[in-house]
């Protein structure tokens, strides 16, 4: 053994070869997993809960919004408290506190304390979104973390591919409440799981909180504001387009989670497909066309009304996927790029809140946007007007995202050229 790495050689004995990378990936899944399709398991039952509550549209948008912000402010602190605390103690935390908020949701009396139990949700969740791509990055040798990280994709795609119809088939079969608790035997397990099979301890202690430094780095400078504006623009449809389709195309809670689930599905086979490209031939132009193909899906559903056919709605949230997809994985691969790898993990906490800050903005401004023109009322004209300005400033901010992208890409083709 070399001097100076017991630390390095410690911690790899601890999973192998007695134990396989992949099931610490396993634990990282399960905990991806139930966070994603939470995030997007409620959409489904919002017009249910809206009755139920006597919420208007406006107030209903924090039980999303409040997930968001709360994950959005705490994932750099949670993942520099991983650092020092161990990351097996928080990702297993995490769970935990995910799984008692997601209780708290289900016996909610109203909206102001479902939202706070939302909030408590999110703390779990960020806490796994913090520190699950450290578990896989410390879990596999270095030939191998890409093919993990990759997986780490899948999970996200499945469960934002099972959110929509399994929220629709619960609140059509059982009760809004249900949607948080199919939460606790998942969580419970996944806690457990995480004890058993994570090992102790976690990085180094050292280093600042955020590393203002990283800001320097156009590449990556730039790809964060492009993704930023990515999120809200696309999620400018998120929080209104399930009371189209319930109060306005009138379609039950199990119809209108398929319809939800082609923008995930979309996505899913979009992102590697762009992937691809952007290793064989370069990536700079990709998420610009991404952007341009949002904005025009956006443009287009925002014509949707009383009279639109359903696989014409399914038709434009797919294209928005697609071009979501085609953005999304070279503008990240090109962000994380930039940055120098001891600086990883700060990179990647920055891009998560950069991306769940974009979806809060991208909610918060359609709701808003839809309050001023409908006030409570979420299928009649004035709803209607308002769904149509909400997507076309969302279309809109696609455009400025691509546009941002456009502009690094020239900053860098000509900083490639100068002698």
């Amino acid at each position: 053994m070399k001097p100076g790495s017991t630390s390095t050689s410690t911690t790899t004995s601890q999973l192998t070869p007695r134990k396989s990378p992949w099931l610490a990936f396993s634990v990282v899944a399960v905990g991806t997993f139930v966070a994603t399709l939470d995030g997007n398991i409620v959409n489904v039952a919002l017009p249910t809960i809206g009755r139920e509550l006597a919420a208007p549209v406006g107030r209903l948008q924090w039980i999303v919004n409040a997930y968001v912000l709360a994950i959005t402010a705490t994932l750099i602190p949670l993942g520099r408290l991983g650092d020092v605390a161990g990351h097996r103690v928080l990702y297993a935390g995490g769970l935990v506190l995910f799984t008692f908020g997601s209780a708290l949701c289900g016996v909610a009396p109203g909206l102001s304390a479902l939202v706070g139990a939302r909030i408590v949700q999110a703390l779990g969740a960020s806490a796994m979104m913090a520190i699950g791509p450290a578990v896989v990055t410390a879990a596999f040798p270095p030939d191998r973390r890409g093919r993990a990280i990759g997986a780490i994709g899948t999970a996200v795609a499945l469960g934002l591919t099972a959110g929509p119809p399994l929220g629709g088939l619960i609140v059509a079969s059982l009760s809004w409440r249900w949607v948080f608790y199919v939460n606790l035997p998942l969580g419970l397990a996944g806690a457990a799981w995480a004890l058993r099979t994570l090992p102790r301890g976690g990085g180094s202690a050292g280093g600042p909180l955020l590393d203002l430094s990283l800001f320097r780095l156009p590449v990556f400078a730039w790809g964060l504001l492009a993704g930023f504006l990515s999120y809200a623009a696309m999620f400018s449809q998120t929080l209104l387009t399930p009371f189209l389709l319930a109060g306005v195309l009138g379609l039950p809670p199990g119809t209108l989670g398929l319809v939800l689930v082609s923008v995930p599905v979309a996505l899913s086979v979009s992102s590697p497909v762009s992937g691809f490209l952007a290793d064989r031939f370069g990536g700079r132009s990709l998420p610009v066309l991404g952007m341009v193909v949002l904005a025009v899906a956006l443009v287009l559903l925002s014509f949707a009304g009383p009279g639109s056919a359903v696989p014409g709605v399914v038709a434009r949230l797919a294209l928005a996927g697609v071009g979501m997809g085609l953005f999304q994985s070279p503008n990240n691969a090109a962000v994380m790029s930039a940055l120098p790898r001891a600086r990883l993990g700060s990179g990647g906490g920055l891009l998560a809140t950069a991306r769940n800050g974009g979806m809060a903005s991208g909610i918060g401004l359609a709701a808003a946007i839809v309050a001023l023109r409908a006030g409570g009322d979420a299928s009649g004209p004035g709803f209607l007007a308002g769904y149509s300005l909400a997507l076309r400033v969302g279309a809109a901010i696609a455009l400025a995202a691509g546009a941002v992208s456009l502009l690094e890409a020239a900053r860098e083709r000509a900083g490639h050229a100068r002698p």
